[in-house]
């Protein structure tokens, strides 16, 4: 699944602009979410335990946390 949240960027941060409820439906499943913002590409965003949202853009993170296609073939875990 794919999701694209677009924001905009501001003195402290970044601000969402448009997709918030997508985000957080997608946040309700999991901790770390990675998404497409145009203009910024991949980003993952979490939510931290005081509630707070916190974005990076760096690969290594998006590659952390980025979730595998479910592949119909592939069902081993080891």
């Amino acid at each position: 699944m794919s999701v694209e949240i677009i924001v905009s960027e501001t003195k402290t941060g970044l601000e969402i602009v448009s997709g918030r409820r997508r985000l957080d439906a997608l946040l309700a499943l999991r901790d770390e979410v990675v998404v497409m913002s145009p203009g910024i590409g991949e980003v993952v965003i979490a939510r931290l335990p005081d509630g707070r949202l916190q974005a990076s853009a760096n690969p290594e993170h998006i590659k952390l946390f980025r979730q595998p296609e479910a592949a119909a073939g592939n069902k081993s875990f080891a």
